[in-house]
Parts: C-alpha cells; sequence; structure tokens
C-alpha cells in the first residue's frame, strides 16, 4: 500500500501535525497527549535532548541550554543585523561559523555543542516524525510542510534541508496562509466565484494572501506580508513593559538569564489571558529580595497601547496586499482568520472595522488550520487509498514571462507567461568576443522588448570560458521554477567535460506579482507594441554591427594584416565601441555607423576572403537580421 502523507505547521512558537485520512482530516497528538507541539529544544546537563512541552518547563531552571524562536534563523546569516536584532536578550549563545551561518553554541556534559538552525529544526521535525510513526504505528517519510509566504529562497532551502536531515520527503513547501485557506474551504463549500483574503498572524510571522476561488479552484492573488512579526513580538513589548514596572516600583531591574526566561514565560501566559480576560495578574516569585512574591496587574487596555503599534502594522500590510492586487476591498467576500495571535480582540475588531464591520470567519482552532491545509494538500499528492479526496485545484502558473538579455539589452523570453508551474526554458548563447573568458546573465520578468522595461530579478557571471573565435564558445542557459517557489537559473559552457557551469536561485513564489501589477504589464506590452517593435529592429542591427566589427577585427588579426589595414581596423575598433553605447533613442546614429562599416570595411573583407559568422552580407539589404542572432 502507498505511504501515507502528513502534513507539518513547523511554526516558530509552535509546531502541528494533521493528516487527511477517511474524509476529514485529524491533528495528531504528541507523546504528551498534547495537539500542539512547542518549537523548544533543551539540552539537559547530562547526554540527551527534550523537545517540546519539558524541554520548555526545563529551560526555566537552565535557559541558556534552552533554544526557541529558532525559525527566525533559518537561512539568515550571521552578519545580518536582523539575526542579532531578533536574538536580543535571548539566553543562548550564537557565533558565526566558516559560511557566516549564524550558529548556536551548548554547554552539555563538559562538551561545546554546535547546531546551525537547520539542525535544530530537524531535531524538532525528528520528534514529531517520531509521535506520528507511534501514533500510526507505521514509518512515515512523506510530508507537506508550511512556510511563511514571504520565506526566501535561503529559507526554504533550510526548510527542506532540515526536513532531509530528519528523515522525511517534501513533497511541497505550502505558503501558511494558503493552507489555511485550503482547510476554510474544504470545510465550506461554494459553487460561487469569491475572494477571501487570509490574516495569518502566528508567533514568530505575519501573513496575508488574497485568493480567487471558483469552484474548485483557488488562484493565488497577491500576497504580502512581513517574516519578523508575530507573537514573540508582542511578548517581547510586554517583557520591556513589565521591567519597566518592576524597576519603577521595586527598584528592581532582570539581569540573569533565568529571571527573563520566567519573565518572559509570565508575559506570553498573560497575554494569551488578556485575550479572554480583561485583566490578569504576573505572578513573580522570589524576583526581588525581600518580597517573596511580586504581583502586577495588567488590564488589556494596557497591552493594546503598548502593541498598538504592530498591530497598526498588520492592518497597514493588509491594505497594501489589497491596493497592489487591483481589486476593491468591497470585492472581498471572506475574511478567514489563521494563527494563535488572531485569537487577540483587539486585532479582530481592527480587522472588522477595516473591512466595514464585516464578519470575520475564525476557526475554532486557529493555531491547528494551517497544519490541516497542509495534511489537505498532502491527500492530494497521496496514492494511498485511505487518503482519497476530492480535489482542488490550485492555480500556480508563471504570472509574467521570465527571461533575459542578449548583448544588446534585448529581452530573450524562456518561459512565458501562464505557464503551469512547475515550468522550464531553455536557450543557448554564443561569446561574442574573441577569446572571451566570462559572460554575465541578467535574469528580467515582464513583456517588453526592452530589458530596461522590465523587472530584474537576478544576476550571476559564468567565468573561466574556453577561449575561442567570436561566436565558437557556446553556453546553454537554463531556468526552472519548481512547485516550492524557487526559481533556478544554471548556465553551463558545451564542453565535453561538461565541468563549467554556475547556478543561481531566486525566489518566485505565485502572489508575489499581484493582480495590479500583471495587468499593468500587459497594458504596457499593448501599448508600446509599436515602440517594442522598432526596439527589435534596432537591436537587431545593433547586435549584427557590432558582430560584424568583432569578426573583422578577428579576421584581420587571425591573417596577420592588421597593420597592413590599420585605417580599417582602428575605424572597426571605434565603430563596436559606439555601436555599445548606443541607446534606443539613437537609431540615426547607428545607421551611419553601418553606411561607414560598408565603406570602409566590405572591400578589404571581401578581398581577403574573410569568413564570418554571421556571414559576411550587405547591410543594405533586406535581409531578416533575427537569422544572425545566436538566440
Amino acid at each position: 500500500m502507498e505511504d501515507l502523507v502528513i502534513g507539518i505547521d513547523l511554526g516558530t512558537t509552535n509546531c502541528c501535525v494533521s493528516i487527511y485520512r477517511d474524509g476529514h482530516t485529524k491533528i495528531l497528538e504528541n507523546d504528551s497527549g498534547g495537539y500542539i507541539t512547542p518549537s523548544f529544544i533543551f539540552f539537559p546537563s547530562l547526554d540527551g535532548i527534550l523537545v517540546g512541552e519539558h524541554a520548555k518547563k526545563m529551560a526555566e531552571s537552565k535557559p541558556e541550554n534552552g533554544i526557541y524562536v529558532i525559525k527566525r534563523l533559518l537561512g539568515k546569516k550571521y552578519d545580518e543585523a536582523f539575526t542579532h536584532h531578533k536574538l536580543n536578550g535571548l539566553p543562548f549563545q550564537m557565533e558565526c561559523n566558516s559560511a557566516n551561518d549564524p550558529v548556536i553554541v551548548i554547554n552539555q556534559s563538559n562538551k561545546i555543542l554546535k547546531k546551525t538552525p537547520q539542525e535544530l529544526c530537524s531535531i524538532i521535525l525528528q520528534k514529531l516524525k517520531n509521535d506520528v510513526e507511534k501514533k500510526l504505528r507505521k514509518e512515515v517519510n512523506k510530508v507537506v510542510i508550511t512556510v511563511p509566504a514571504y520565506f526566501n529562497v535561503s529559507q526554504r532551502e533550510a526548510t527542506l534541508a532540515a526536513a532531509k536531515i530528519a528523515g522525511f520527503s517534501v513533497l511541497k513547501l505550502l505558503n501558511e496562509p494558503t493552507a489555511a485557506a485550503l482547510t476554510y474551504y474544504h470545510e465550506n463549500d461554494s459553487s460561487e466565484t469569491n475572494y477571501s483574503l487570509v490574516y495569518d498572524l502566528g508567533g514568530g510571522t505575519f501573513d496575508v494572501a488574497l485568493l480567487k476561488r471558483e469552484k474548485l479552484n483557488i488562484e493565488i492573488i497577491s500576497v504580502n506580508g512581513d517574516t519578523s512579526l508575530g507573537g514573540q513580538d508582542f511578548d517581547n513589548l510586554l517583557v520591556d513593559y513589565i521591567s519597566k514596572k518592576l524597576q519603577s516600583t521595586y527598584n528592581f531591574k532582570p539581569k540573569e538569564k533565568d529571571e527573563y526566561c520566567i519573565l518572559r514565560s509570565s508575559c506570553e501566559q498573560a497575554k494569551k489571558t488578556l485575550s479572554f480576560a480583561e485583566e490578569t495578574t504576573i505572578n513573580l516569585r522570589g524576583f526581588v529580595e525581600n518580597h517573596k512574591k511580586v504581583e502586577i496587574h495588567l488590564k488589556r487596555e494596557e497591552f493594546e497601547t503598548i502593541a498598538d503599534d504592530l498591530f497598526q502594522r498588520t492592518i497597514q500590510v493588509v491594505d497594501n496586499c489589497i491596493k497592489a492586487s487591483g481589486i476593491q476591498k468591497d470585492c472581498i467576500d471572506e475574511v478567514i482568520l489563521s494563527g494563535g495571535s488572531t485569537r487577540i480582540p483587539r486585532i479582530q475588531k481592527m480587522l472588522s472595522d477595516y473591512f466595514g464591520g464585516k464578519k470575520l470567519n475564525t476557526f475554532v482552532n486557529p493555531d491547528e488550520c494551517v497544519a490541516e491545509g497542509a495534511a489537505i494538500q498532502g491527500a492530494m499528492f497521496s496514492k494511498n487509498p485511505e487518503q482519497e479526496i476530492t480535489k482542488m485545484q490550485m492555480t500556480d502558473v508563471i504570472p509574467l514571462s521570465i527571461g533575459t538579455d542578449n548583448h544588446v539589452g534585448q529581452m530573450i523570453f524562456l518561459i512565458k507567461r501562464n505557464t503551469a508551474i512547475p515550468a522550464f526554458g531553455t536557450s543557448n548563447f554564443n561569446t561574442l568576443d574573441n577569446n572571451q573568458t566570462h559572460m554575465s546573465i541578467d535574469i528580467y520578468e515582464g513583456e517588453r522588448a526592452n530589458v530596461q522595461d522590465n523587472r530584474f530579478l537576478g544576476e550571476m557571471t559564468l567565468q573561466d570560458l574556453t577561449p575561442a573565435p567570436p561566436g565558437q564558445c557556446t553556453i546553454k542557459l537554463s531556468i526552472n521554477v519548481d512547485e516550492n517557489g524557487i526559481l533556478t537559473v544554471s548556465a553551463q559552457e558545451e564542453r565535453e567535460d561538461g565541468e563549467n557551469n554556475k547556478e543561481i536561485k531566486i525566489n518566485y513564489v505565485r502572489g508575489n506579482r499581484s493582480e495590479g501589477e500583471i495587468k499593468n504589464t500587459l497594458t504596457d506590452a499593448e501599448e508600446y507594441k509599436k515602440e517594442d517593435e522598432r526596439f527589435i529592429t534596432f537591436s537587431e542591427r545593433k547586435s549584427f554591427l557590432i558582430k560584424y566589427c568583432e569578426r573583422f577585427l578577428y579576421n584581420l588579426d587571425a591573417k596577420n594584416i592588421s597593420e597592413k589595414y590599420r585605417s580599417a581596423y582602428e575605424t572597426c575598433q571605434e565603430t563596436k565601441l559606439k555601436a555599445e553605447q548606443l541607446n534606443f533613442q539613437e537609431e540615426n546614429i547607428l545607421e551611419n555607423l553601418i553606411g561607414n562599416i560598408k565603406g570602409q570595411c566590405e572591400a578589404v573583407a571581401q578581398s581577403n576572403n574573410f569568413e564570418f559568422m554571421p556571414e559576411f552580407v550587405d547591410l543594405d539589404s533586406d535581409l531578416d537580421l533575427s537569422d544572425y542572432f545566436t538566440v
């Protein structure tokens, strides 16, 4: 029988595992019987590792050996300001390795352990895997894991690496708001076309997604978010607030790591309580000298005031997402909340007010809906009969064409818009200069002929090319967009050993281009169609002239007649340099250069039987110059 596929929400604060089986989703309990597993690791004084609720409790006595919010470091570099800002106040030690990755340092049993964020995340995933296999009484290897929609390439690859270390085969990295929408849509059938906004606020990240639903087809229209905003940041504000109260009332400032750990835990619990009560009390035992117990009363109104800026930031993200989509706010039929932080009453009110008092669609357990969505997606991949499901179609296409520029700035389209993801495109390029040893490759997205009118995505340089005459060295360029939202660009010199290659990766999640951006791009492409046709003609003639000059110079050098035709040689050098610097508005200058070359170089080339690539031709003839393109 085919393997079962599970879904995992690998959260900053908590993790959750779900499975779709026999027609419904089920949250799988951990070994303690809980449905939520804290993303917490503790290294005891002796050998061993604890993960989850027990780890969280043990860290109160030895906080430097307790590791948490590690997801925020996935895919980050040590020297990034973000890395140190988000670790400020955390009890564990961090240093840099040779690859500039952050490494967490732990003292255990008189030995030093050093773990990267992805290794630590793999420990959490391994724990979840073990618990699932005990619960299901069978080995489970296949999984769908959720990630924030705004995770970049390095963060996604680090997640995949962590899962691989843990023994998982990841079928898909599913964006968290999309997972929440899948859960909602699965529970709420509809035959009507509608728009839904998912507001996903978890412990460490915040995502907004605007989706269009048409029967069983779901299309991601627009996404926005902040990978450094979540419940942990609300906790930090409370820790600072309570610390100031301790300072002013008791002249006491927490300094020790265990004090911070206890205070943070108390503030986190107070925040949760205030989602259901108007006030709460933070009890701190043994904190202040001569005070057996310190009680600090906290009202919901106080918490809402100190966190108001962060709350407002989330609404601004929602507003940006909607405006960029080109869809009117009143066209949004449903607002779906997911993530534990959406329990906060103030957030719910602000969001409802933003939509004119609209009723919000909430889950009974917002901490679990993302994992359930991952499980539903997993069932769609599964071939196990126990996981048979009515499949919803997630429309994932290339919203705008992807390509590169040739040496004169013309867009070469490798993957056309509306191509289904995963998508692949390839093309060959030839070197332009004699003995050229490197080639720079820029990647663009858009529909215009001139790459300057398109969106720049990334760049790379292929070094150590085999020296060869102009046009004789061939480079194969390949572009691939996979189901996990990673665009991979690879370039390889076409030679027998196949060793000279280069690769870059770019985040390309569907939804990063809003419906409004796409519409504007297509409108511009249509409006400037005539201009683009002129540009293509200009760039083709410019390309031909540059190649003509380079080949002319090569022939003179190869035949050792450069000095004999010094005037023509220098003219050709100057012409090539001028042609390379010409812009689209200088078409007349280009034609003058072509005329000049014809007058001075044609006779030399013909009398000496030059071999051209492109072949020597009459530049004034009605040629289809695209025949001379190497692409």
